[in-house]
């Protein structure tokens, strides 16, 4: 069972898995999209779920894959979904990280 869960709509989300992959972590991702899922790396250490998930089906998810993390690192202006991701971990009482991108103003 993977027990990392990653939401990804951004570079950093497909980076963050090929590197967890690269060191052995089993992981599941979700991505919105058929194209999104292409993106990712494919292997005996990663499932992906590629579709839009409601707050049921993410909870669902993360009871069937006996998630302890999730790791949000869907797209900054996705904002619906990121309050859900929270909401699902927030019920289940599952560990939920944020990722976020150095904005530009950051690295002036």
């Amino acid at each position: 069972m993977s027990k990392i869960l990653i939401f990804a709509g951004t570079v950093e989300g497909r980076i963050l898995a090929e590197y967890l992959i690269r060191v052995g972590v089993t992981i599941h991702v979700c991505v919105a999209t058929e194209y999104g899922e292409k993106l990712l790396p494919k292997g005996d250490k990663i499932s992906i779920t590629s579709k839009r998930l409601d707050i049921t089906d993410m909870k669902k998810l993360m009871m069937d894959k006996q998630v302890i993390t999730v790791i949000d690192a869907t797209h900054p202006y996705a904002v619906e979904v990121s309050k859900n991701i929270k909401q699902a971990c927030m019920e289940l009482n599952i560990d939920y990280l944020r990722m976020l991108r150095k904005s530009i103003q950051e690295q002036v």
